[in-house]
This record gives C-alpha cells, sequence and structure tokens, in this order.
C-alpha cells in the first residue's frame, strides 16, 4: 500500500508489454518418403512409400530465425509385382528455419497456425543387405515447408513435406544398380506428420511469441519518458529525505505524498481519492482500472511483472475484511470466440487461486470470463497485449 499513483502506472507499463518465450525445443515425426531418381530398371516402390521417420532438437534465435539438428531415417521397400528390394537410408542434418507466420504476421487473423521453412543440409548413408558394411556415403541439401498448428502452449502439430537432393550417390536406391552420373543426382521426398514440444519455463514458445512493431516501441517510450518527468515532478514537490518525512495519519504513506495524491487525484464531484487514507487511495484506482493483472499470448499464466497488482488486491482484501472482489479475465481478438471466452475465463481463475493461496477467503471472490475484448485495435500487436487482461471489481 506504499506505492504512489506514478509507481502504479510505471509498473502497469512494463507489465503490459513483457515478452518472454521458449527458444528450445524437441520433435518427433514419422511418416512416408518417396525416392525419385535413381533406381534401377525393374525396381520401384510405392507412392506414397512407407515408412520414414526423423527427430531433431530446434533453437530460435528469435520468434522469426531459428536452426535445428536432426536426423533421420527412411526404408525404401518394392512396391506389388516389382522387383524386391529393401533399403534404408539413414541421416543427420543441420537447417536454418525461418518462421513465416511470425514474419508474415499470421498473428493478425490465427493465433493457432503459423507456416516455418527451413533449408540446410547434412551427411547420409544408403544401406542394404545387398552392400553388407559397404555403405552408400553422401552429402545432400534438403529444403521445405512445415505448417505448424498449436495443441497447448507448449505442444504443436507438425506437418512437413520435404526434398533431399544427393551428391557423389554411387548407388541406385535400391542399392543393386550404379549411378551413371555426378554431382547432385539423387532425389527423394518425404511428407511426415509429428509433435513439437516446446522446453524452458516460460508459458509459451518463440514459434507463438508476437512482439510489438517499432511504432508501438516507440509509443511506449514516449509515456515511459513522460512518467519518469512526473516522478520528477513529484520528488520536486516531496525532496529527497523520505527517512524523515511525517506519517501523521500513520498508514505507511509519507504526508507529503499523501497530499500529492490527494491534491492530484480528485474524484469527479470534487472529495478527494484518499477518503479512507491509503485504503480510499487503492481502492479508487482499483475501481477506475489502474489496477489490472496481465497475460502472455495464449497463456492463462499471470506475466511476473504483473503480480503487483494481484499483491495490491491481496493486501486490500486483507486490510478491510468485509470487501468482496469481482476478476474479470479477458482476451484479444485473435483465434476463435468460444476459445477466447474459455481463455479469459481460466485467467480469472488464475488470479483466483492466487488470492485464495494467499489467505484470501474464495467466497469473497468471484469470477467471469468477459472473452473479447473489442475496444482495441486488433491490427496493434501493443494493444493486444493490453486487452490480455484481468481486471478487479471491489464490492
Amino acid at each position: 500500500m506504499k506505492k504512489s499513483i506514478l509507481v502504479l502506472a510505471s509498473l502497469f507499463i512494463t507489465g503490459a508489454y513483457a515478452q518472454d518465450y521458449n527458444k528450445w525445443s524437441i520433435d518427433v515425426n514419422g511418416g512416408v518418403n518417396k525416392p525419385i531418381t535413381p533406381l534401377s530398371a525393374g525396381y520401384s516402390t510405392s507412392t506414397p512409400n512407407l515408412w520414414g521417420a526423423n527427430v531433431g532438437v530446434r533453437y530460435m534465435l528469435n520468434n522469426k530465425f531459428g536452426i535445428r539438428l536432426g536426423g533421420g531415417y527412411d526404408s525404401f521397400k518394392e512396391k506389388k509385382d516389382t522387383n524386391k528390394f529393401d533399403s534404408r537410408y539413414w541421416n543427420v542434418n543441420l537447417q536454418g528455419y525461418a518462421n513465416l507466420g511470425r514474419v508474415l504476421s499470421f498473428e493478425d487473423w490465427t493465433s493457432d497456425i503459423t507456416l516455418l521453412v527451413h533449408a540446410g543440409g547434412g551427411y547420409a548413408q544408403l544401406r542394404s543387405d545387398y552392400l553388407g558394411s559397404n555403405a552408400d556415403q553422401m552429402l545432400f541439401a534438403t529444403a521445405g515447408v512445415t505448417p505448424e498448428i498449436r495443441l497447448s502452449n507448449r505442444i504443436s502439430l507438425l506437418l512437413d513435406a520435404s526434398l533431399y537432393v544427393n551428391a557423389r550417390q554411387n548407388r541406385t536406391y535400391d542399392t543393386y544398380g550404379v549411378a551413371t552420373r555426378r554431382g547432385f543426382q539423387g532425389a527423394h521426398f518425404t511428407t511426415t506428420i509429428g509433435l513439437n514440444i516446446a522446453l524452458g519455463k516460460q508459458s509459451q514458445h518463440a514459434d507463438w511469441a508476437v512482439t510489438s512493431s517499432k511504432k508501438d516501441d516507440e509509443e511506449v517510450a514516449k509515456r515511459v519518458a513522460a512518467l519518469e518527468n512526473n516522478v520528477a515532478d513529484l520528488k520536486d514537490k516531496v525532496g529527497n529525505k523520505q527517512d524523515k518525512m511525517n506519517d501523521a495519519n500513520g498508514n505507511g504513506i509519507p504526508d507529503e505524498i499523501e497530499n500529492y495524491l490527494n491534491n492530484n487525484y480528485q474524484a469527479k464531484n470534487g472529495s478527494t481519492a484518499n477518503n479512507g487514507g491509503d485504503s480510499g487511495v487503492i481502492a479508487d484506482l482499483i475501481k477506475k482500472g489502474y489496477v489490472s493483472t496481465y497475460f502472455d499470448f495464449n497463456s492463462s499464466k499471470p506475466q511476473t511483472a504483473s503480480t503487483w497488482a494481484i499483491d495490491i488486491i491481496v493486501k486490500y482484501m486483507k486490510e478491510n475484511s468485509g470487501s468482496q472482489v469481482t476478476i474479470s479475465g479477458y482476451a484479444d481478438e485473435l483465434g476463435g470466440t468460444n476459445y477466447n471466452t474459455t481463455l479469459s475465463q481460466k485467467r480469472a481463475n488464475a488470479v483466483k487461486d492466487i488470492l485464495v493461496k494467499a489467505g484470501i477467503d474464495a467466497s469473497r471472490i468471484s469470477v467471469e470470463g468477459k472473452g473479447e475484448d473489442t475496444s482495441v485495435d486488433k491490427n496493434s500487436a501493443g494493444a493486444r497485449q493490453i486487452a490480455r487482461r484481468a481486471t478487479f471489481n471491489l464490492k
């Protein structure tokens, strides 16, 4: 209860614009393949051919670009009524990744779909019983596209299509024939489906993190600068010797600061906002919406930088035993309406859980999911961040 309105406003801005996400993830995938060339005469595979698998670990430098170290396996077998063969293709590769969903601002129309593109190269071996220990060793280049669908904050579904082009391939894919050309000649496709699992302590992965635009950052910088000027003005009014300030009301707020709040924070009817002392100031701030808790994109876990708001509610309700509070959760306009209504309810419930664990009786707390906040510009990343919040209404 020892916060001035200016400090509250500063925390409001920094909390609303905090950005944190996990950069590491692992993925496991399985699917089908199709060798194109070279194959010996009379040898062929089904279209598609079963089966293939790959695993990888990916690190995102930011929410747009990253790298992945992976390994894969493909089995090539004859289709019905053709010559029999059974060969195996093992590989390790390093690829660069680009998240087109963030580059092209998919968040303007969906919160659960993105598109990754990737390219790179690696080392491979083509093996079979016919070759024995004499595996055909080669280098290869690869590229592909990967639509990604979010299933939860940590798990997403991957659908991948990739092309592999081999260099210095000496054997045909069936391994019975000898490749007649040098350089890049062997090629095959793979199509897989799998899961990507985010690693880390944050509530979302970089694939889904939406950062503010340069314009949004400039606007925040202006607002912070204005607050800094107000703080400087406050220091001029109360001086720098806070340890010598008087506290006639015994409410923990120095008289000079309390007078400053009373003189500069008036209700419309002309009465001071500080009726009832410190609790009156805080109650008025809460009622007018200055105290809110914010959430990351698609998350129901309050941002660490905005838990100060919950702390204010806890202290107020402990000091005012007859008070009750209604927590209203909100979501931005990205994603489906029904999903956002559920998410807003989860956000309100998450804040309630914290209040109860902090010692506030659950009977004094009610919650409601308000769904989408349509009052902000959904095309602005900064405005959407403000929409992802829980507000408080005292009774």
